[in-house]
């Protein structure tokens, strides 16, 4: 597996198609090989799994073009979201108690 370092999209205007160019790096050495795609809407969709992938690879050996993506944990991110809340509500409740509001009316 060969890592991606970037893609470029293409249009041939002589040929009129369309292709997907990547730029590989592996031990020191760059490389650029050039794929074609079916149109724009199937290079788009190739440039932004690129973009949103957190690792992509290309494995010379059987073509594929492989985008991984790490996902997070949404509950622990959530745990610490509450905690947050909870303390800027007890925060907020006591800042509104001042004195004139706690008394009595005299008389």
């Amino acid at each position: 597996m060969l890592a991606i370092q970037g893609l470029k999209c293409i249009y041939d205007t002589t040929g009129k198609g369309w292709s997907i160019e990547l730029v590989l790096r592996a031990d020191g050495e760059e490389a650029v090989r050039r794929f074609d795609v079916d149109g724009a809407e199937d290079a788009e969709l190739l440039i932004e799994a690129f973009e949103d992938s957190s690792a992509s690879t290309f494995d010379p050996e059987t073509g594929e073009i492989v985008f991984g993506y790490e996902y997070l944990d949404l509950d622990e991110v959530d745990e610490d979201e509450e905690e947050d809340e909870d303390g800027e509500a007890d925060d907020e409740d006591e800042d509104s108690d001042t004195p004139e509001e706690n008394e009595k009316p005299k008389g």
